[in-house]
């Protein structure tokens, strides 16, 4: 596949990535509560929402220097490739804790295939990750910028535990409705998904890099 399709497949898909998470996000508005029946508003206090919003912007943002690229040959700026490895972080983190942790607890019928959830949970994130891996080859990255691809998973931790274990629903604040507070151990399991959103930051800034070389050795 030579580099001129790549890149407008990678376009497609980035615009495809905004479109589909605008439409989901809009249906929440009209009727689209889901299967746990989840308020329009309180959906941006989900994980899956927030990431999937943030990698939507990364991938538009990729898509307009893709474009202007090929418009002007131009190059796309390293913080772009960044922007959008955070948001495929991000995604992925939700993928993969859906799959591991909440489908086996809650039922992958809900979680995984209810409705919008299959884009969110599960589409969204792997087209992130292919159109990024495997066709947005430009940049490789260094160790440093898996600490990029953390931010938002140490932020929504925070933000979480402050809601769940400080202010406490009897407070004004939030039920513990991802189980990571269960029997009060919070303090063990915030540290593991640090630890597992590092080593998936380092998983797919590898296949990303691996695939970068390949390309390069080919050309």
């Amino acid at each position: 596949m030579n580099k001129k399709t790549k890149l407008y497949l990678s376009i497609t898909m980035n615009i495809f990535i905004f479109l589909a998470t605008v439409g989901v996000v809009i249906s929440y508005f009209f009727g689209n509560d889901g299967e746990y029946h989840i308020e329009p508003l309180f959906r941006f206090n989900l994980f899956t929402t927030d990431s999937n919003i943030l990698c939507a912007v990364s991938a538009l943002i990729m898509a307009f220097f893709q474009i202007r690229k090929i418009k002007n040959n131009k190059y796309v700026p390293k913080w772009a490739f960044i922007f959008k490895y955070t948001g495929t972080c991000a995604v992925m983190l939700t993928f993969f804790t859906v799959i591991f942790f909440l489908g086996p607890s809650m039922g992958f019928m809900q979680m995984v295939f209810g409705g919008t959830s299959i884009y969110m949970h599960f589409f969204g994130p792997i087209i992130a990750f292919l159109s990024f891996c495997f066709f947005e080859n430009d940049e490789a990255l260094s160790i440093k910028h898996s600490l990029f691809g953390m931010i938002p998973t140490a932020l929504y931790g925070a933000w979480y535990c402050t809601e769940v274990v400080f202010i406490t629903i009897e407070n004004g604040g939030w039920a513990d409705f991802y189980g990571f507070n269960q029997g009060g151990y919070w303090y063990i399991s915030y540290p593991i998904i640090i630890a597992v959103s590092f080593g998936l930051c380092m998983l797919i800034r590898a296949v990303h890099n691996k695939v970068s070389s390949i390309q390069l050795t080919k050309h």
